[in-house]
């Protein structure tokens, strides 16, 4: 899994300057995507690698292209995307430390324990709505340049972001 240093800055690839509030997003989101990942992790060291019913599908994975949050979140590492497989390896499962669909947060297994269930499901919901209404009413992983989306927005983002890093 691809790791981040706080403080780090992805370059755009099309070239565009981003905000320091959308880095500082970025950088909170990326710390809240493995809170989340540790909660699977309980389960299991690599709980999805050894499944023999992936859920993982590659029109799944094509959102973290498709979306320019996401492609913000990941940086240069949208190079090592496969139109084949998305970011799925059987074996070891999803490449990404970060910078995964929202929707792979929403799959939890049966293989889980119901408590683990329940406390990484609150924690996915309120992953994914805290992102709502970011521009003009659309979720944020929606809106097509996320350069758009005003300071107060970015804030209220962010803000939100921190409580839940630290719920």
């Amino acid at each position: 899994m691809a790791k981040i240093q706080a403080g780090s800055r992805a370059p755009a690839r099309d070239g565009r300057t981003f905000s320091e509030r959308l880095y500082r997003i970025r950088e909170v989101h990326i710390e809240v995507e493995s809170i989340l990942q540790s909660l699977a992790a309980l389960q299991d060291d690599i709980p999805c690698a050894s499944c023999t019913s992936v859920c993982c599908r590659e029109v799944m994975c094509r959102e973290s292209l498709d979306s320019d949050f996401l492609r913000f979140l990941l940086g240069p590492l949208v190079e090592g995307y496969s139109v084949d497989a998305g970011w799925h390896v059987p074996g070891s499962g999803c490449r990404l430390g970060y910078g995964r669909p929202l929707v792979c947060y929403e799959y939890f297994c049966e293989r889980f324990e119901a408590q683990q269930r329940t406390q990484a499901r609150q924690l996915s919901r309120a992953f994914k709505t805290l992102y709502a209404d970011a521009f003009a009413g659309q979720h944020m992983l929606v809106v097509e340049d996320i350069g758009r989306i005003t300071a107060s927005k970015l804030d209220r983002i962010h803000a939100r972001l921190e409580n839940l890093r630290e719920a």
